[in-house]
């Protein structure tokens, strides 16, 4: 034996004589074959062509429509302000239109700028690390002026 590590009996019987964790051996790998809705087989092959024809096969966007468009089918939107858009959760533009309004609204009062900012979380206008972010920049900007 060339390593010091326990191997199976069974491992042993196939005629390897190193662990697993020794071992060169390729590891294999395999895909999904879809010949219909309840004919899946699967396909063993090589790691590296298994993960070459994952990464080929993952749908991005519409399928066949992405290609003729001549480039990505992810919409283009405008950001909205007002409402809640599970697309946009934590945006730059969104967390800085926030950051902006929510310190504006300290200067009003800070009840209704912290309901704004407790809003803007819940409409998922900001993320929970954003709002965070927000919260500390207002404890730094209050301390130093302190």
């Amino acid at each position: 034996m060339k390593c010091n590590h326990n191997i199976p009996q069974a491992r042993l019987d196939l005629g390897y004589k190193v662990c697993v964790d020794c071992s060169t051996e390729e590891k294999l790998g395999c895909i999904d074959t879809i010949n219909h809705k309840t004919g899946n087989t699967v396909q063993v092959m090589s790691r590296e062509d298994a993960d070459k024809a994952s990464k080929l096969t993952k749908r991005a966007g519409f399928g066949i429509l992405r290609s003729m468009s001549g480039g990505s089918s992810q919409r283009k939107t405008k950001y909205k302000y007002d409402g809640c858009s599970t697309t946009q959760v934590g945006s730059q533009k969104l967390y800085e239109h926030v950051g902006k309004t929510y310190i504006d609204y300290l200067d009003v009062d800070k009840n209704i700028a912290e309901r704004y900012l407790t809003r803007s979380l819940k409409n998922f206008e900001i993320s929970e690390l954003q709002y965070n972010k927000i919260k500390l920049l207002y404890k730094l900007i209050t301390n130093k002026q302190r």
